[in-house]
């Protein structure tokens, strides 16, 4: 088991310039010859570009566990790695923004034009109402150099991996434990019931409208596959079963709730348990 105090450690290591640009060389010579990614002492100076060889030799020191020092130079370790990606993805940049950008569907309380937008580190998908917003882990090199068109597509399978992830248990965030479960929406003039994710290592709550923990059932995706629809890159909010409120509760010890889902020639009856997993589906003509 390792220190707690180790990821904030981690974090203070990379709050100096030339220590991220030292990862940051390595993990080029990484993607460069993922076979040999090592550089000797003084290339990896000259392209950091750190002439003092006193200052260069601290930070290098610093970076402890961060880097592979061996016979023949130094390597940027996995947790290196790992550090590096979450700079590109740009998770920390909290001024980063993008949006909003209208997207296909209507919103699920009062039928008005949705659109996307990310700011402070979050995704939102909106109609304009703060009260009728819903709010998505996301990072901005989802949508950084992509057309609005892609980026909604990209958004689209992020969000139905991150759903499926929730229902199988996995938090997107830190691949701890979740409990996902079907649980009344928190706010009673909304009604319905929500998929919602507890994730008992980081914290973090994941949302989703119910029909969200239907989506990666394979009866749904062969049901969605004949209509000609991917819930990996279709944004499950332009399906209608799938908005806040379309469950309808048939059973309350246990709890059960049903969602009626128009797919093809069939509709499809989807029962969910407390769980947020299906427990039947029935097709209707």
């Amino acid at each position: 088991m390792g220190s707690q105090s180790a990821p904030l450690e981690t974090f203070e290591l990379v709050s100096d310039e030339t220590r991220v640009a030292i990862l940051r060389t390595l993990a080029d010579a990484f993607r460069e010859d993922p076979t040999d990614p090592t550089l000797d002492y003084s290339d990896l100076r000259e392209r950091v570009g750190v002439r003092d060889k006193g200052n260069f030799n601290y930070h290098l020191d610093r970076l402890n566990d961060l880097l592979l020092d061996g016979v023949d130079g130094y390597a940027v370790s996995s947790v290196g790695l790992t550090v590096v990606s979450a700079l590109a993805a740009g998770s920390f940049d909290t001024d980063w923004t993008w949006g909003p950008t209208d997207v296909p569907g209507e919103c699920f309380f009062c039928g008005d034009g949705l659109a996307l937008r990310y700011e402070h580190g979050h995704l939102l998908l909106t109609c304009g109402r703060d009260d009728h917003t819903l709010l998505f882990p996301a990072a901005p090199s989802l949508f950084d150099g992509h057309s609005d068109a892609a980026a909604v597509e990209r958004v689209a399978f992020i969000l139905s991996q991150q759903a499926a992830a929730v229902e199988r248990g996995i938090c997107p965030e830190c691949q701890g434990d979740v409990m996902p479960s079907i649980v009344p929406e928190p706010d009673p003039a909304h009604g319905g019931y929500f998929f919602h994710g507890d994730c008992q290592r980081c914290g973090f709550q994941h949302g989703f409208p119910a029909g969200a923990a239907a989506l990666s059932h394979p009866d749904v995706v062969a049901a969605l596959a004949a209509k000609g629809s991917d819930p990996r890159t279709t944004p499950f909010w332009t399906f209608e079963w799938c908005h806040v409120g379309r469950d309808a509760v048939v059973s309350d010890d246990p709890l059960r709730v049903a969602l009626e889902a128009e797919l093809t020639a069939e509709t499809l009856s989807i029962t969910l348990d407390d769980e947020a997993t299906v427990v039947s589906v029935e097709r209707e003509k």
